[in-house]
Order: C-alpha cells, then sequence, then structure tokens
C-alpha cells in the first residue's frame, strides 16, 4: 500500500512494523542502503530512519518512546495504545527528516507493515518580529571603519622609557 508524503512535511514519524527473522533485521539495522530499498523510495536521507528492536526501549516501550523522544500528543498514543503494545520485535521508525522537504511516495515492502503516523505537538512559540532597529539585517555602523592603534608609536614610547630609565640609573651610579 502505496504512503504519500506531502512537500515540506516536518514534525512527523511513521511507525512499520518488520516481519522478518531477527538475522535479518540486525542485518537491516546497520544497512541504510537496505532499509531505504524496503521502503520503496530513492533520495531519503537515511539519518531519518532508526531500526531497532523494541526490547531495547525497555519499560518504556514504543508509546513512550514516540512521547518522549518524539514529542507525539498523548491523545494520539492512546488512540493506539493497544496497537503499540502489541507490538514486538523490531520495528523502523520513518521520521520527516528522512524526506528533507520533498513530496514522495513510499512503496514499502511486503516485510514492512505500516502501523502509525504520528505528528508532534505544534510549537505554542508564535513567530514574532523583531522591533528594534539594531536586530534588522544590515543595521550595523555606516561611519568609517575603526582604525587600529598605531603599534608603533607605542613601541617607540616604550623604548624611549626604557633608555631614559638607563640613563638616571647610569646617572645615579656615578653620581
Amino acid at each position: 500500500m502505496p504512503v504519500d508524503i506531502q512537500t515540506g512535511e516536518i514534525g512527523t514519524t511513521r511507525v512499520f512494523s518488520l516481519s522478518m527473522p531477527t538475522a535479518d533485521a540486525q542485518t537491516l539495522q546497520g544497512d541504510t542502503e537496505a532499509q531505504l530499498t524496503l521502503l520503496g523510495a530513492t533520495g531519503l536521507n537515511p539519518d531519518g530512519v532508526e531500526v531497532f528492536p523494541l526490547s531495547d526501549l525497555g519499560e518504556i516501550g514504543l508509546a513512550g518512546y514516540l512521547r518522549d523522544g518524539t514529542d507525539v500528543p498523548e491523545t494520539n498514543l492512546k488512540r493506539d495504545a493497544a496497537k503499540l503494545a502489541a507490538l514486538d520485535g523490531w520495528v523502523m521508525l520513518v521520521h520527516s527528516l528522512a524526506f528533507a522537504g520533498k513530496a514522495m511516495t513510499l512503496t514499502p515492502h511486503p516485510a514492512l507493515t505500516l502501523i502509525g503516523t504520528y505528528r508532534q505537538t505544534p510549537s505554542q512559540n508564535p513567530q514574532s518580529e523583531m522591533a528594534a532597529q539594531s536586530a534588522r539585517p544590515y543595521t550595523g555602523a555606516s561611519g568609517p571603519a575603526a582604525q587600529a592603534p598605531d603599534i608603533r608609536r607605542s613601541k617607540s614610547r616604550a623604548v624611549g622609557a626604557l633608555i631614559l630609565l638607563a640613563a638616571v640609573i647610569l646617572w645615579w651610579a656615578f653620581a
């Protein structure tokens, strides 16, 4: 069954169960090329795909991982709680990062079963315009560039002071 991905998708995780022997799933875990082949798409970012055994999650479980690790709202997880709790073996999580904002259609291999699609909690921080003039682009100082101090002048003053000090010491020694 094809899975359509919309342009600009962010904050979404798709959970697939893996119907394959443990040895094959372990091999798949480290083989990003095989993961992309099983998903039936090209041009995916492998950093957006996770393959792991559910036993790695311990007591937190898959629902806890989705809630705490990917910020899926509790209401969405309650809806699928029985389905998520019934899973065992290995899963593949495909995050929006895998699609890099591009629209595409996945044609998953029969060994993959889509369990659910989970979206993150939308950000509650509204975008605001920057009011301060200094926060706007290209509003730096428009005058001439600051001049670096003339090091030669300060060095010559230091040398002069040392010569004067030597003269005073010599005068005092011979006086």
